[in-house]
This record gives C-alpha cells, sequence and structure tokens, in this order.
C-alpha cells in the first residue's frame, strides 16, 4: 500500500514535457531566456516552421501561460520565436507548431493593427 501511495504521489510531480519533431534542419539555438510568442492562430507577420510539440509526460497546460511555461525552453532551444497552440476537445494544449520569423518584424500588407497582436500571448 505503501509503494502505491508512494508512486501516485511521485505521479503528480512530474512535469510536463513535451517531444520535439522537427521539419526544418537546424536553426540556431537561443538562450533559454529568450522571448517566446504563445498564439492559438498563425501570426500576420512572415514566418518558417521550426517543428512541431506533442505533449508527452505530467500535467496538460490548460492556458497559454502554463503552455508558454511548459515549452518556452524548449522554443528557444531550437531556435524558434514563438509557438502555436493548439488545444484538444477538453481544452488543454496538447499540440503546437514551433515558427520562427523570417521577416524584420513588420506586420504582412493588408493586415490591420487589430489583426497584427490579436491572438498574441504577452511576451
Amino acid at each position: 500500500m505503501a509503494r502505491i501511495l508512494a508512486f501516485v504521489l511521485l505521479a503528480g510531480c512530474v512535469p510536463t514535457t513535451f517531444a520535439f519533431s522537427p521539419t526544418v534542419n537546424h536553426l540556431t539555438s537561443k538562450p533559454e531566456t529568450c522571448p517566446v510568442d504563445v498564439m492559438t492562430s498563425p501570426p500576420t507577420r512572415d514566418f518558417q516552421e521550426v517543428g512541431t510539440l506533442e505533449f508527452y509526460n505530467g500535467t496538460e497546460p490548460t492556458t497559454l501561460q502554463a503552455f508558454k511555461e511548459a515549452v518556452g525552453k524548449q522554443v528557444c532551444g531550437v531556435g524558434g520565436d514563438a509557438v502555436i497552440a493548439v488545444a484538444n476537445p477538453q481544452g488543454q494544449f496538447t499540440k503546437g507548431t514551433v515558427i520562427a520569423y523570417t521577416d524584420s518584424g513588420a506586420a504582412r500588407r493588408g493586415a490591420t493593427p487589430a489583426q497584427q497582436n490579436d491572438n498574441e500571448l504577452p511576451k
């Protein structure tokens, strides 16, 4: 009985982790504390897909902030600037697409200022 209780307690302490699958060869990694944008739809600025993240272990994040905390270091480590979070039907963020911006920071032509940042979580 004590072993079962110990296992249950340890299971609650497992950090949330995501498996990364690259879609480009290699970008230069960034410092672990680099700024990371989190959004739920593609940004209006130009970008390239770096890879995908899929929930692997721990507790599924249910807020964009929790998702950012779970994947931020990974995004920086693979050279990403942002991640597009994908929620499952239960509202848990279990997938993401890591992207790297390919422009100088200006929005794509034709986007209004409201469209530029309407889906991004502040850095």
